[in-house]
């Protein structure tokens, strides 16, 4: 159930991208369909720090939008304001989504309780951040669609609050999914973690026996590498 809402997730941000850049095509006549480049895949563990960059620049936009102030005689600016807060919006959401699908990748790797309830609120956030982009296009689309300065200024601002929201919950998103791969990372050998890992034993729902089980079996093969994979691996598939 959650990846099938995860791929609504995904499907539902790349709509509302596509659906945004159409909107524009059509106000500025440039409908042309030049194939687009192909973005390169985000290697694991990167997705939480773009999208922290995505957040920012999402926020910088939105207070840019909020600041602008229209003239009596050239309300376009305002306009392309909006319309620039709503792009980024759009791309903060696309981000957030992909930060909830690595975060519930990481949590379905380990079964961490921890590792879970990050996965969810990374899902929580992106559902937040596409809401609010969809607001913001929405007044984006009003801003670009008004004559009136103080109607221009009024769905420039909304526009700029929503891009704000989206920037707000991408963070969320990003910390979440940075905290469920950091759990992933604690149960490798690479990036091992005794406290770490002795925490994620202790909160799981399993016996005091198993428990008491694990850890053991994790202090004596903390000094061999290959044999602390095959004790992760184990604390792992018991925690599933």
């Amino acid at each position: 159930m959650r990846k099938l809402l995860l791929l609504i997730l995904i499907l539902a941000a790349a709509g509302a991208a596509w659906w945004w850049n159409q909107q524009q095509a059509e106000m500025t006549g440039d409908v042309s369909s030049e194939p687009v480049e192909t973005v390169p895949e985000t290697a694991p563990g990167d997705t939480a720090d773009i999208a922290e960059q995505t957040a920012e620049g999402a926020a910088e936009t939105a207070e840019e939008a909020a600041q602008a102030q229209p003239e009596a005689t050239d309300t376009a600016g305002t306009a392309q304001a909006a319309n620039d807060a709503a792009d980024a919006a759009a791309d903060a959401a696309a981000v957030a989504a992909d930060a909830a699908a690595e975060a519930v990748r990481a949590s379905g790797d380990t079964a961490a309780t921890d590792a879970n309830s990050a996965a969810q609120e990374a899902e929580a956030a992106a559902e937040a951040a596409l809401d609010a982009a969809d607001r913001a296009a929405d007044a984006a689309a009003d801003a670009s669609s008004q004559d009136a300065p103080a109607a221009v200024e009024e769905a420039a601002d909304a526009a700029a609050n929503a891009a704000e929201e989206a920037a707000s919950a991408t963070k969320e998103a990003a910390d979440a999914a940075s905290t469920a791969t950091a759990i992933e990372d604690a149960l490798t050998p690479e990036g091992f973690d005794a406290a770490q890992v002795d925490a994620l034993i202790e909160s799981a729902a399993i016996s005091d026996a198993q428990k008491a089980t694990l850890k053991r079996l994790i202090e004596s093969a903390s000094s061999n590498p290959d044999l602390l994979r095959s004790a992760l691996d184990q604390v792992k598939s018991v925690m599933k």
